[in-house]
Order: structure tokens, then sequence, then C-alpha cells
């Protein structure tokens, strides 16, 4: 925990420097588009100053954002309607409410993305947005465990709260589970934003040929 000011400085370089290099090409290279841009740099940010969690769940609302707008953009491109005011609230009442799952399935029938993208990108729905944006534990922890000790609560005279040593699966451990989680999303939330910020960027150079 941070406990002062100059604390708080040193431990966010430290953090920024080693967190860079490895997402030095997704925080650089922009994608000539303003409203996916913001999201990307701040996800980016997110990671550099290691807010793991926050990656992870803007991640999600990138996610969801990003194929339902591109999709309303190709439908309505698809309708060539003069009037501009017009062009996309078709498709944006149409679509606004789908759900994610809905949406991939009709970016990949559209031609939006591939049919391995969107075997990818179901996997990423799977193991990070419903986990998260759901706060399902079984979900986010599936079948991670920890090796401890058994502790007895109500330990009786001459008995040692401590017994033997256990293994623990993490998703029925309430207590552990805010440190665990933190720690599983600092192993994750960098993988889970480059896989896709790379189907993000075929999708838009092949949608912008």
């Amino acid at each position: 925990m941070i406990t002062s000011k100059k604390e708080a400085e040193i431990n966010a370089i430290k953090k920024i420097t080693e967190n860079y290099d490895k997402i030095k090409f997704q925080l650089e290279n922009i994608y000539d588009s303003s409203q996916f841009d913001f999201l990307r740099e701040e996800i980016c940010l997110c990671i550099l100053y290691d807010l793991n969690q926050s990656a992870i769940t803007l991640t999600n609302h990138f996610f969801e954002n990003f194929f339902k707008t591109m999709l309303q953009l190709k439908l309505g491109y698809d309708k060539n309607n003069a009037e501009l005011a017009l062009m996309y609230k078709d498709v944006i009442d149409q679509y606004d409410n789908k759900n994610l799952d809905d949406i991939i399935n009709v970016s990949c029938s559209k031609g939006l993305i591939t049919k391995d993208q969107k075997k990818i990108l179901k996997e990423l729905k799977t193991k990070y947005r419903n986990s998260y944006s759901h706060a399902s534990k079984k979900e986010i922890f599936g079948d991670d465990k920890l090796t401890g000790f058994h502790i007895n609560p109500n330990p009786k005279s001459g008995e040692n709260a401590f017994s033997e040593v256990k293994e623990y699966e993490t998703k029925y451990n309430l207590g552990i589970q805010g440190l665990f989680q933190e720690l599983k999303a600092k192993n994750e939330a960098i993988e889970y934003f480059i896989q896709l910020d790379l189907i993000i960027r075929e999708t838009l150079s092949n949608f912008y040929k």
C-alpha cells in the first residue's frame, strides 16, 4: 500500500518504466480514429500505472464499443442514405442494445471479421468481459488453487489454530480474492489488450481499404 507522496512518486516511475516496453507499440501507434484512440490511450495509461483491473474493465468497454460502432458504421454506409442525419439512425436503433455475442456473430456474417477472429473474440468475451463485468468469482478464478494451512477459527484449549497444509479453490475463499484478483489481473491485462488491439487494427485496416 502507498503511504506517502514520495513513495507514490517512486512507485509510479518504477511501474511506468517496467510497463512501457510491454505496450510500446500500442501506445505509440494510433488508429487514426479519434473515437477509438481516446480509449486506446486511456487503457495504455492504466497499464503503465499498473492499474490492471481498471485496464481490463476499460478494455471490456472498448471491446463492445468498437465492434458495435464498426457494425453500425458498415451497415449505415451500406444503406447509402444521402441524408447524413438519418444514415445511422436505423442501425443504431437496431443494434444499440444487442448483446456482445450477437454483435460478434453479425460482425462475422457481414465480413467485418474472419471466422478465426470471431473464435478469438468469443474466447476473450468469456474469459474477461463476462467474468469481470459480472463479477463472477467462478469465471474470474476458474480452477485456480492456493496452498495454505487449514485454520481453525475456534481452537480448543491446547489445540493449534493452524493444522495441516491444504489446497483451496480460490473462487470459494472470499478473504483472499481481492489480492488474488489483482495478481491475476496483473498477469492478464496486457495480454488481453494486445490480443484485442491486434484484431481492432486488422478490422480498421480492412474497413478503410
